[in-house]
């Protein structure tokens, strides 16, 4: 992995069980995250609390997080495309993008859970055809285009989000066709060089018609804490859920340490994970390197431990260097 990169994290906003809490401790996640120095933060939708994720609505979180915060990124990563109305997505994406002072990054993809289609009363098989038709008309929106025969445009207008779209996509060709960042992780069905030709194939493909950069989002399970509650179970348990659906074909025993190996999940001492993530896809100053430090039993202080170890002695090794000192409100644990 190269240097110059931004660094971020990303939050499935995981509980075995529900409790309002959850929310607030991401908020201070991020609090945190910030003081470290870290570039953004990205939260995942999910409806029914499907993987035990407990944010149907990342944005509404989001706009509480602006206002915790001033100079972090603000990311989805992502926002089933499929399941929203667009034009009422770009609305509540130009409020957010306005109140946060153009710190929305904004991620989409096509969701996969049948369960979860099922109760918005949609077609699971239909989503990919849904989700094109729904990007563009948010494109449009987000560009300032006409959306009916009248003219009638976005409002209130947001210059520059349109250029802030990110898509999780395996059809990386269309994604720099429209211009777009692409949102990659490793996948448990694929050898890991398979990330690296992916990352290659998008950046061939980019034209840079639109006047914004290709650029990659990296997102990695990293663990860097010797002893890690509930992760083993809490692992084993999402691996039992998405191969319900038929997402994972891979086995559910064995070895733990090969199904981290499998899943791409980094975990151990940080001269470690070092090596893990430089063998990976390499990263410039548009791209993100996205950490992701929590599963569903992980305490949130453990969860901000994790971001400092990686903040100070993991992503600087890699080339990164917080764009913002840590000065007046330096962090620290309490």
């Amino acid at each position: 992995m190269s240097g110059g990169f931004s660094l971020g994290f990303l939050s499935r906003v995981y509980r075995t069980e529900y409790n309002p809490r959850v929310y607030r401790e991401t908020l201070e996640l991020f609090e945190a995250a910030e003081a470290l120095g870290f570039d953004s933060g990205w939260v995942a939708q999910h409806h029914f609390a499907s993987e035990q994720g407990r944010l149907p609505s990342p944005l509404v979180l989001l706009s509480a997080i602006a206002q915790r915060t001033r100079r972090i990124g603000l990311g989805t990563g992502i926002i089933v495309l499929p399941q929203e109305p667009a034009l009422r997505l770009a609305e509540d994406a130009a409020v957010l993008d306005l109140l946060s002072n153009g710190r929305l990054e904004l991620g989409l993809g096509a969701g996969f859970d049948p369960d979860t289609f099922n109760a918005f009363g949609l077609a699971h098989e239909q989503r990919h055809r849904d989700y094109e038709n729904n990007l563009q008309r948010l494109q449009t929106a987000l560009g300032n285009g006409p959306l009916n025969h009248d003219g009638l445009r976005l409002q209130p207008q947001v210059p520059g989000l349109g250029g802030r779209l990110w898509e999780a996509t395996s059809r990386v060709e269309l994604v720099a066709a429209r211009g777009n960042g692409l949102i990659m992780a490793p996948n448990p069905h694929l050898p890991a060089q398979a990330g690296v030709e992916l990352v290659q194939r998008y950046r061939d493909a980019w034209t840079g018609d639109n006047g914004t950069p290709a650029r990659i989002a990296r997102v990695q399970g990293v663990f860097p804490l010797a002893h890690t509650p509930g992760l083993r179970e809490d692992i084993q348990r999402y691996l039992a859920r998405q191969k319900s659906i038929g997402v994972y074909q891979g086995p559910l025993d064995g070895d733990f340490d090969d199904i981290l190996q499998r899943l791409g999940v980094l975990h151990g001492a940080p001269a470690a994970i070092v090596e893990g993530l430089g063998s990976g896809p390499q990263l410039g100053r548009h791209d993100h390197l996205i950490v992701q430090v929590q599963s569903a039993s992980t305490p949130l202080g453990d969860a901000i431990r994790a971001l400092q170890i990686i903040a100070e002695e993991v992503a600087p090794a890699l080339g990164w260097r917080p764009a913002v000192a840590r000065t007046a409100k330096e962090f620290s644990l309490s």
